[in-house]
């Protein structure tokens, strides 16, 4: 059943990860880039280390310095992998948890797939990927996670990334939480991209339940509520609500409930 334990208490959620874990993790990482079928691409490199067209500002004789540019889609998108399809959020939050908190060379096309062949094709066409699909894609790759109520404190304080389910007017979404300061939540959306939400309007969206990997958790802490993350979304003008400065110190389409007994 979903679990209501604090993710700071026992359980599921280690304190640290031991020498194995990581060998293990590294390993998956290793295993699941050698399945990737024919013809699918690897995921691209994390966003920070993408290639961009550049130009060169002369400064003195002999001189210069170089500044790489990139698009607006592509500073939208950072650090997100974006969905192909209307009902894959799940998959690509799944392949952006995986790619960029975990180190796994995953994308959309390889996590679709492998939870496509595996689960029930009818419902997923009509609802879209489940949590309980996502578990068990995750488990036959040797990766632990766990379903939770949090709030959004207690996600500030253990600092371990995840993916959430959002509401807006009737419309089920996946996401990924990767940051959350005093007054802000930073979420990677697969339709949108990175997005900050206040404390406030996040909650009239999300209803605390918190889909995380359990296996290797510093490996996940290492990227949560990273300063590039914040920083590459402009913020609003100066006197707005979202101008202040913030504090990073603080920092299915589900299936019924019922199916998620086993989380």
């Amino acid at each position: 059943m979903i679990r209501s334990d604090r993710l700071d208490g026992p359980g599921p959620m280690p304190h640290g990860v031991s020498r194995g874990r990581g060998r293990h993790l590294r390993r998956l990482a290793a295993a699941m880039l050698l399945m990737v079928p024919s013809g699918l691409a690897i995921a691209p490199a994390p966003a920070a280390a993408q290639q961009h067209t550049g130009f060169v500002i002369p400064t003195m004789p002999g001189g210069g310095f170089q500044v790489d540019m990139g698009t607006m889609l592509d500073r939208k998108f950072y650090t997100v992998i974006r969905q192909q399809y209307d009902f894959s959020c799940g998959s690509a939050a799944l392949a952006t948890l995986l790619h960029y908190h975990y180190g796994i060379p995953a994308n959309e096309e390889m996590t679709f797939t492998g939870m496509w062949e595996k689960g029930d094709q009818a419902a997923i066409r009509k609802n879209g990927f489940s949590l309980l699909d996502m578990k068990r894609y995750l488990g036959a790759h040797g990766l632990e996670t766990q379903g939770f109520r949090v709030t959004l404190d207690q996600i500030a304080k253990t600092r371990v990334p995840g993916i959430a389910l959002t509401v807006t007017k009737g419309y089920r979404h996946f996401i990924v939480i990767k940051g959350v300061s005093d007054t802000e939540v930073l979420v990677g959306d697969p339709s949108r991209g990175l997005i900050r939400y206040s404390r406030k309007e996040f909650g009239k969206i999300w209803d605390g339940l918190y889909f995380v990997v359990t296996s290797s958790r510093e490996t996940g802490q290492s990227s949560f509520n990273r300063l590039a993350q914040w920083t590459s979304i402009g913020r609003p003008p100066i006197g707005s609500s979202l101008s202040r400065p913030l504090d990073l110190q603080t920092p299915r389409i589900a299936a019924p409930m019922l199916m998620l007994g086993d989380l």
